[in-house]
């Protein structure tokens, strides 16, 4: 197996070893006069360069600084193009909503081509964030807007794409709604529904900032009405990191014909050691669940209400503590908000629980549960043994989880404890 090249930096120094007149980055296996700690990995082409910090107790001055790096004339390409693909690029945009509604546009080219977006784009070299949203905004729709305030910063990567991008997203108001459309970069704009505008839009940093956005409204100036096992107390404290969990097959077993009595819940092997884990880890905890025993009238809200109390009986037991279900009961067909692969059941327990989208996760069995976790900007993890994955695995090619596991309890690795 080839060594793989070592991307060794420090504040902004960076290890560099002769070979041959040139100066390269080191390999796996190669003597260091220090000892490292690797992180990620980088593919850049056919080459995997792997990123690491060295341990060191003082400033390696005698390094080549990355902003020199680039143009010294002996260091080798692929160092070159690794401290190039490291800066961050930087983009802004801006989110005007009104009522429960947020305008969105329509790309013709770029990472956005055919899909739905927030105004806004790269910053100019030197240019303010805020300035950088009023002119891409106004060169995209040709409309002058003002900045009322900063909605959030994100990071992200993107696909088959080695560099980070940083996403300064603001709120913002407009002065006219007679749009004129930048020829070669906007098909369209509309105004959508926040849990339409997550459908539509493949950029992570509007998606987090719709969320993030909706979490800060009332429910009187967005109203999303969904069904809950109990009233639901809205948190009040700082955002934070939410575990969202199916319920049938995560939980408890599926079975032919649905749960339609409480002695009919059968918790699956490993579920509530998996909840004590998640729980002790320090994850809030809330169920979304399609019902489909109610979209098919054979259970009613009463009847749900029971088997809900004894599944809670059961966290009680084990010391296990879940905030809420939130369920859509609507028909299969139904055009509801809250059926998922649509995401109105978690945006609704997303603003009730303050959740902290971009550290969230979504856990689910079905390609809908990651569908709608996707919506919102979360990672996910797939609950399947291998049939399962084979029967989806088209789906989940298209809507690709962050994680796959054979079950909650062996979900809990890949999800780990809560981040900043």
């Amino acid at each position: 197996m080839a060594r793989r090249p070592l991307y060794i930096e420090t504040d902004g120094q960076v290890y560099l070893v002769e070979d041959g007149g040139a100066l390269r980055f080191p390999r796996e296996g190669d003597p260091l006069p220090f000892r490292i700690e690797k992180r990620e990995t980088m593919r850049l082409g056919d080459q995997v360069v792997v990123r690491a910090k060295p341990k060191m107790r003082r400033h390696p001055e005698e390094w080549i600084g990355r902003d020199d790096l680039v143009a010294h004339d002996r260091v080798h390409g692929l160092a070159k193009t690794a401290v190039y693909m490291t800066l961050m690029r930087c983009v802004s945009e801006l989110l005007v909503s009104r009522g429960d509604t947020v305008l969105l546009v329509k790309a013709k080219r770029g990472f956005s081509k055919g899909h739905w977006n927030l105004p806004g784009g790269f910053m100019d070299y030197g240019e303010a964030p805020e300035a950088a949203a009023v002119r891409e905004t106004l060169e995209e729709i040709g409309v002058g807007s003002r900045v009322t305030g900063l909605v959030g910063t994100y990071v992200s990567g993107f696909p088959d794409r080695a560099s980070f991008t940083l996403g300064l997203v603001w709120r913002g108001t407009l002065a006219t709604d007679r749009f004129r459309f930048k020829e070669d970069e906007i098909d369209d704009a509309q105004w959508w529904r926040f849990d339409e505008a997550l459908q539509r839009t493949r950029n992570p940093f509007a998606r987090w900032a719709i969320v993030d956005h909706f979490v800060g409204m009332s429910t009187r100036e967005a109203p999303l009405a969904v069904h809950t096992h109990r009233r639901p107390v809205r948190w009040r404290g700082p955002r934070r990191p939410v575990l969202f969990l199916d319920r049938d097959g995560v939980i408890n077993a599926s079975r032919p014909g649905y749960v339609k009595r409480p002695e009919e819940l059968e918790l699956l092997p490993g579920a509530l050691s998996g909840l004590k884990r998640l729980a002790a880890a320090g994850w809030p905890m809330v169920i979304v669940s399609n019902q489909d025993v109610m979209a098919w009238r054979i259970l009613g809200h009463e009847g749900l209400r029971a088997i809900h109390r004894r599944m809670f009986d059961a966290f009680r037991e084990a010391g296990v503590a879940v905030e809420n279900v939130y369920y859509c009961p609507h028909a299969l067909t139904a055009a509801c908000r809250c059926r998922k692969p649509r995401p109105g059941l978690l945006l609704a327990a997303a603003r009730d629980l303050g959740a902290k989208v971009q550290s969230s996760w979504m856990v689910g069995d079905k390609p809908s549960d990651i569908a709608a976790g996707a919506a919102l900007g979360l990672r996910t993890v797939f609950i399947g043994d291998e049939a399962r994955r084979r029967r989806f695995a088209r789906e989940l090619r298209e809507t690709p989880p962050t994680w796959v596991a054979g079950s909650l309890r062996g979900a809990v690795r890949g999800i780990g404890a809560p981040s900043p």
